[in-house]
């Protein structure tokens, strides 16, 4: 994919490259030792902080490729990493731009040995509340700051590096990294970038006049850059500037051409579907989460025994009564795309044929409303636990989403 890009990295001329005829010289090129550089740019990450399924995948893609990468993570220093991680020297201090801040980058290492690099900006980042909200649910006015200087250091540190470290690609992830790929291309730097899309109803959309605030050239505002309907798109440069977009599974990729679930994008990835610029890679989640090997359940997981003593356990979390009926359970954010609207109209059905549902998970009002509603037999948590998570997964049946 970065074939052209990596080339410093894979490979370095032989010594015995010249011809005995003393024609042109034939260079061979064999494999180098030195493994290809990657910063994997991600706004949330599981070691850290999470919101969805995004914060999962940066903590365990990373960690599955370092047997064949020198990958490293960028991410922001909300308040919840600097309190849970201890970070080290700062290797870089990196200019601002537009209304953007300048900040600095600090590293530090995971107790695994993955290293993790974090944009120091307080007056972005260091506040109560998650990764996009406050502690009431309400998007932090500035977040288009906020992520076009995760996006802007990532781009500057694929141009610059730090002494002894320069990325030779980018892996950008969601609209809030992916404007780091129109940073590249409007500087006239030739670094490859991959832009996964995780979340395509989340698009990342601004007014207009902020172009010079997040130090977007005006000549981008077109189809082809960052213009959706008027708007700024984050998400969108992303899509027109990146080398390459990839999405969670094959099957979303071509879904995603269409208009029942391109969001109003199905144009752009069509035509990057036929230029062999969109693929799918299949989405999962690591051996941890296998609940034959997991040694934070409660019980050995027997396949035999089926799933009755482990939902038992559950029951028991949630205050249900014991039952020989299926047990359904929704771990999810709770917004329409994961299908909570699907949850709440087969939850009466699910009850009144005798079987029980456990909902855990944050999201829309709306929806958190609509299930405080349900009948005390369908118990709700709105925050819990990655073990409890796991817990629930080996015992459980689960609902389908709405894509």
């Amino acid at each position: 994919m970065f074939k052209s890009a990596l080339a410093r990295d894979f490979l370095e001329p032989s010594n015995n490259s010249a011809r005995q005829d003393g024609g042109e010289t034939a260079r061979i090129y064999p494999l180098a030792r030195q493994k290809p550089k990657i910063l994997f740019v991600t706004p949330e990450m599981s070691d850290f902080v999470q919101v969805g399924g995004l914060g999962a995948v940066s903590a365990s893609l990373p960690r599955a490729l370092r047997r064949h990468c020198d990958i490293r993570v960028l991410t922001p220093g909300y308040r919840q990493v600097l309190t849970r991680s201890k970070t080290g020297d700062i290797v870089a201090q990196l200019p601002g731009a537009g209304e953007i801040p300048s900040c600095s980058i600090a590293r530090t290492t995971t107790s695994d040995g993955l290293i993790v690099y974090v944009v120091l900006c307080d007056e972005l980042y260091d506040r109560s509340g998650g990764p996009y909200c406050d502690a009431l649910g309400t998007e932090f006015p500035d977040n288009d700051l906020r992520f076009a200087r995760l996006s802007l250091a990532a781009a500057q540190l694929a141009t610059q590096g730090h002494p002894g470290w320069q990325p030779a690609a980018l892996h950008l992830n969601d609209w809030q990294c992916a404007l780091a790929a129109g940073y590249l291309a409007w500087s006239g730097a030739a670094v490859p970038t991959l832009l996964t899309l995780h979340n395509l109803a989340h698009q990342g959309l601004f007014d207009a006049g902020r172009l010079a605030a997040l130090a977007i050239p005006e000549s981008a505002f077109t189809m082809q850059g960052v213009e959706y309907f008027g708007k700024v798109s984050f998400l969108k440069a992303g899509m027109n500037y990146a080398t390459q977009l990839t999405t969670v599974s094959a099957t979303y990729a071509e879904e995603i051409t269409r208009p029942e679930f391109g969001c109003g994008l199905e144009g752009l990835l069509l035509e990057k579907s036929r230029q062999g610029r969109l693929s799918g890679i299949l989405n999962g989640v690591d051996d941890s989460w296998d609940p034959r090997h997991d040694q934070r359940c409660p019980y050995l997981y027997d396949l035999n025994r089926w799933k009755g003593r482990y939902a038992d356990y559950v029951r028991g979390v949630f205050g249900l009564s014991l039952s020989r009926a299926p047990l359904f359970a929704v771990v999810s954010r709770l917004v329409h795309q994961k299908g909570v609207d699907l949850t709440l109209e087969a939850s009466s059905t699910i009850i009144e044929m005798g079987g029980q549902l456990v909902v855990t998970g944050r999201g829309d009002t709306q929806p958190k409303k609509r299930l405080a509603r349900l009948p005390r037999a369908i118990p709700t948590l709105w925050a819990c636990a990655s073990a409890l998570i796991r817990k629930k997964r080996a015992r459980s049946s689960r609902a389908p989403t709405s894509y």
